[in-house]
């Protein structure tokens, strides 16, 4: 992807549809958003030196997901915080993202774990969570699909991940032998297994799962506007049939090491009940091994935007060599022979 084109096409559309938007038509300039956590979507960033403007756009197989949000999008904004719908795009403005939405931006903003006093905001955002987890009227705006379990769904966004991740990194071997070992890799898919078999075998998640949930709570979704005010933000995962230990753990995990971390735990305990810390503690060992394996996807996709390849790339690395000793510290492995990591 050559990101000054892309940023040229967009804000080339922008003067064409700037009554539509409400922005001045002369000068428009677009800015892209890195994203290091994944390249799929395509965020840029409007301003006529006076408004500001968020463009999400789609390639086609997540339009679903983007048309969703926009479905739901007013009763977000007034309920959840989310940003203002101000535009639905549903022409290729950009080869290969057939569908975009347009947002208000969130100015002056900082995510939720840069923020000075990040708890401040936080006993409000678990509320809020806590609320939308219970929330019948949304669930009834949102498809409905065959009724799965704890597990599955557990399956269906961490399992089903990782082993597309290690497909990935087994396609693009070469990238990554300077400092990912054979062994590693084989590590990787008998973890996967053993991950999967304790979830199908731990009776909490062997339930219907039914919670309303974000999905996708990580600290740059969680804007804080100032000490106690937040936002959140990007609901393209938003599903009526998931799991509120997946929101509880995204948002907490940061705090797992924090002094306070039991606070933070008995309030979930308060919030969601014991089923749902019990699946949580699963959900935060599936968050380690995603900083282990995830990142080398996201090592390997880099190469698709050549403009912060270097940046991407040296964070996931550093953040698998910092993560993968850690998982093997916490959980270990039941084979007991240390592959290890390549330094």
């Amino acid at each position: 992807m050559q990101v000054q084109l892309v940023e040229k096409i967009i804000a080339e559309w922008a003067s064409s549809n700037a009554n539509t938007l409400g922005l001045d038509p002369k000068p428009i300039k677009a800015s892209y958003i890195f994203n290091p956590g994944g390249f799929g979507n395509l965020s840029v960033r409007l301003t006529d030196g006076r408004t500001q403007l968020h463009v999400k756009l789609a390639p086609r197989s997540n339009a679903a997901r983007l048309q969703q949000w926009a479905s739901v999008s007013d009763y977000l904004a007034e309920n959840y915080t989310a940003p203002k719908l101000v535009h639905i795009i549903e022409d290729e403005i950009v080869p290969e993202y057939a569908y975009g939405l347009v947002f208000e931006y969130i100015e002056q903003a900082t995510p939720l774990m840069e923020a000075p006093n990040p708890e401040f905001a936080l006993t409000g955002v678990i509320e809020t969570i806590a609320k939308l987890h219970r929330d019948e009227r949304l669930s009834g705006m949102l498809p409905k699909a065959e009724t799965r379990t704890y597990a599955e769904a557990f399956e269906d966004e961490y399992i089903t991940r990782f082993t597309e991740d290690l497909e990935e990194i087994r396609s693009s071997r070469e990238l990554l032998r300077d400092f990912v070992s054979d062994e590693t890799i084989v590590w990787f898919g008998d973890e996967i297994q053993r991950l999967r078999d304790i979830v199908r075998h731990t009776p909490a998640f062997l339930h219907p799962a039914s919670d309303v949930v974000h999905n996708d709570l990580n600290s740059n979704n969680v804007l804080t506007c100032d000490n106690y005010s937040f936002r959140i933000i990007d609901w393209d995962d938003l599903t009526g049939q998931g799991d509120a230990a997946m929101d509880y753990s995204v948002l907490l995990w940061p705090l797992t090491k924090y002094p306070s971390w039991s606070v933070w735990r008995d309030k979930v305990r308060a919030e969601a009940g014991t089923a749902t810390l019990e699946r949580l503690e699963l959900y935060f060992r599936a968050k380690l091994l995603d900083d282990v394996i995830d990142v080398l996807a996201d090592y390997v996709e880099a190469e698709k935007v050549p403009e912060h390849r270097e940046e991407a790339q040296r964070t996931a690395r550093a953040v698998h060599l910092h993560s993968y000793p850690q998982y093997l510290a916490k959980y270990g492995f039941d084979s007991g022979q240390h592959f290890g990591t390549k330094k």
